[in-house]
């Protein structure tokens, strides 16, 4: 019997893993912040219902994107963590080390009561909980949350995480925690920028070292050539 696998919800990158994800994978979106990686992160949770966090950006905003392009959000729940960490009332005001450790326990909490199979949980973006001022077995706590709740719910998780100059070490462990890694790179040429996602890490799926070109205009077009890096 063949094992079932989850599609991302574009085709190229679900042929690229010879027929997509297995139930419970939780995927590292490594992404520079020029690429508008995020679209990504529409496109995928246009394949289920999905639970979304987001960290930088007011929950309007980003309903507002996914219309822009096309997309449906009635299947999204937001785990708004913005609107918690920036609210004007309550405890989370109080000095920036009470507020960073009491927003991970909100975040933890509204987790631990997702009860739907099959979903997407996206993180947008972990790289805001990278930079809290908290202890590292914090953060690392939270991380194990994400990856235990991504396996109970069977579904797909995608951790958004923003290029640096110099990889943490936080986010080195991390990505060795995420079962594959997602690298969206931009790449710029004498006549044009080119936006390219390559897959370096996929655990018991193949990995063929190709690079996926795409480009954005009205969602995600993929570039069907393949390019063996």
């Amino acid at each position: 019997m063949t094992e079932k696998l989850l599609s991302t919800g574009l085709t190229t990158l679900d042929n690229e893993l010879e027929g997509g994800l297995y139930p419970g994978t939780l995927v590292y979106l490594m992404a520079d912040s020029m690429t508008m990686a995020e679209i990504f992160l529409y496109q995928f949770i246009q394949q289920r219902p999905s639970y979304y966090v987001n960290t930088e950006r007011k929950m309007e905003y980003i309903i507002t994107n996914l219309k822009k392009y096309g997309y449906d959000e009635s299947k999204v729940k937001f785990i708004d963590v913005h609107q918690k960490y920036y609210e004007k009332s309550g405890k989370l005001v109080v000095g920036g080390v009470i507020k960073d450790y009491m927003v991970l326990d909100f975040l933890v909490r509204e987790l631990n009561l997702i009860d739907a199979l099959e979903i997407n949980l996206i993180i947008d973006t972990i790289t805001f909980f990278q930079y809290l001022d908290v202890k590292r077995n914090k953060l690392r706590e939270l991380i194990d949350v994400i990856y235990y709740t991504t396996k109970r719910t069977e579904g797909l998780g995608f951790l958004y995480g923003l290029k640096g100059e110099n990889r943490p070490v936080i986010e080195n462990e991390i990505i060795n925690i995420c079962d594959a890694v997602f690298d969206i790179s931009l790449t710029k040429k004498t006549d044009k920028t080119i936006t390219e996602l390559t897959i370096p890490k996929a655990r018991d799926r193949p990995i063929h070292g190709s690079v996926l070109k795409f480009k954005i205009e009205g969602g995600i077009i993929m570039d069907t050539s393949r390019e063996i890096a």
